[in-house]
């Protein structure tokens, strides 16, 4: 199927419809929820301060006519990090090893 775009085709994981000319491929987005630690000024003041749940929102996107797929990482809609699919992976397993090596 040819979009406006002129992609021709959409990676697999696309969900974009391409409207009005729109050149951006794009994936679902996956939401995590996490506990954010309390910064240090925070816990200065007040240090009974818990740590507070957060949401993160990743999706998969690439513009048209790249070769380089990205992973956004958002935070209240936000980008924090922006990687290429590689160091997203690199990233995963990274923070898998270190959360493996604490919970020894």
């Amino acid at each position: 199927m040819k979009h406006p775009t002129g992609t021709t085709p959409c990676p697999t994981w696309c969900v974009s419809l391409h409207l009005d000319g729109e050149t951006l491929h794009y994936g679902e987005s996956l939401a995590i929820e996490l506990l954010q630690r309390p910064t240090s000024a925070e816990l200065r003041f007040r240090p009974e301060v818990p740590a507070t749940p957060t949401t993160l929102e990743l999706v998969t996107h690439r513009e048209a006519g790249e070769s380089e797929t990205w992973v956004a990482v958002l935070r209240d809609g936000a980008a924090v990090l922006d990687l290429t699919a590689a160091s997203a992976a690199r990233l995963g397993s990274t923070l898998q090893a270190l959360a493996e090596d604490t919970s020894a």
